[in-house]
């Protein structure tokens, strides 16, 4: 079962310094279409990755990566 956890990949975009945690869904939205130069594929795997190891910690963090997600491909189509 063990083999089956996902490990965490370190993506190729720059640092987010913190904002992940400071900004809010829709800011956090527009910051990762910004710095990910609107790559679908590189926001939601973000943002997966984030909620995917943070659910069961830290569910209210999860959840906002979820709206995140959410929002940054409403906007992107």
């Amino acid at each position: 079962m063990a083999e089956k956890r996902p490990k965490f990949k370190d993506s190729k975009y720059a640092d987010a310094k913190g904002k992940f945690k400071e900004l809010n869904c829709n800011d956090l939205a527009n910051f990762m279409i910004k710095s990910r130069k609107g790559n679908k594929k590189a926001i939601v795997g973000s943002l997966n990755q984030q909620i995917v190891f943070s659910r069961k910690k830290n569910p209210a963090y999860a959840r906002k990566m979820k709206c995140a997600r959410n929002k940054a491909m409403k906007k992107l189509g």
